[in-house]
């Protein structure tokens, strides 16, 4: 059994007490698909102060995304976006989700910012690069449409959890293309980026070694070989829109704040990330949580380091959108 960091104590007794998912694989995958938050995670959280709408936009290989629009009912002019990919591995979950569990509603009431959230294709229905070229298309029209939006497009920040993150840094990528929209930042929440599934912190938290974690390198496996096929990990022509962390030049891309568990199979790949993008010249803030699981917010939302971590965040998207 290897060594790996604990998780705190009070994250340990949270999630003690948590309902332990299946490991995720072929047959457990429409229950990982039942657990989908639904329109009534973002109701919950409106009030008569915000407003929530929905867009249905073209994406670039003719596929149709709907988008959904958080904004504040008395919203100001030329409003920051935050265009957030939820996460489920790339091969679960939908556009509501980890709207409440990261505060997204408090964003907009604190911020002043557009919440704006895709529901792109999952695999292995659709495989890569279909997910990426979802997230992409919105993020590029939501810049398309900013005067008529009443939002401003030098200020658009692109960010997601868990698998939306990598989701978001490879449309970050793409659109640092030629004729891509312009990005203020980007924020990537214990970003699933490398589909090789093989730094230290992936051999640290396998499900098989007996330890309980929310996402195992088993459930990482089988999440990347559904996005890419089963060879993946073998070949070197894998897109770095569709795997972050293959990508080696990173120079161009906007500036990034980036966060997981010291005690999460993502650790290793977000660090190194965050080491790619200085050594490229791009700016990022990086914290790596004590004794943090994989989704250790939505667990253990009351946690000091839960509370700690979202108003890191926060004040980090505040300093960035700061005049």
């Amino acid at each position: 059994m290897p060594n790996r960091p604990p998780y705190t104590p009070e994250l340990a007794q949270a999630l003690a007490a948590f309902p332990e998912a299946p490991l995720l694989n072929a047959d457990s995958l429409p229950f990982w698909r039942s657990l989908a938050f639904g329109e009534k995670s973002i109701r919950a959280a409106l009030g008569n102060d915000l407003v929530h709408t929905e867009h249905l936009v073209g994406g670039v290989d003719g596929n149709e995304i709907v988008l959904s629009m958080v904004r504040s009912a008395t919203p100001e002019a030329a409003a920051p976006v935050v265009y957030m990919i939820h996460g489920g591995g790339m091969v679960a979950g939908d556009r509501f989700g980890g709207f409440n569990e990261y505060d997204m509603a408090g964003w907009v009431r604190r911020l002043g910012v557009v919440i704006v959230t895709p529901e792109y294709r999952l695999a292995p229905d659709s495989p890569a690069p279909s997910g990426v070229y979802d997230c992409y298309s919105g993020l590029a029209w939501v810049a398309a449409h900013a005067n008529e939006l009443g939002i401003d497009p030098t200020r658009i920040i692109v960010g997601g959890i868990s698998g939306g993150a990598g989701l978001a840094a490879g449309a970050a990528l793409m659109a640092r293309e030629p004729g891509g929209p312009q990005l203020l930042a980007q924020l990537l929440i214990c970003p699933q980026l490398d589909d090789r599934n093989d730094s230290v912190s992936a051999g640290q938290y396998v499900s098989a070694d007996g330890v309980r974690a929310i996402w195992p390198r088993e459930n990482n496996a089988f999440a990347w070989d559904a996005v890419l096929g089963a060879d993946h990990a073998t070949r070197a022509d894998i897109p770095p829109h569709s795997a972050p962390g293959r990508a080696i030049d990173l120079s161009g891309l906007p500036q990034a704040f980036i966060d997981a568990g010291s005690a999460e199979l993502f650790r290793d790949e977000a660090v190194a990330y965050a080491s790619r993008l200085w050594a490229s010249g791009v700016q990022a803030e990086l914290h790596v949580w004590a004794g943090g699981f994989h989704g250790f917010e939505i667990v253990a939302p009351t946690a000091r380091v839960s509370t700690a971590a979202r108003e890191t965040r926060e004040g980090w998207l505040g300093r960035v959108l700061a005049p």
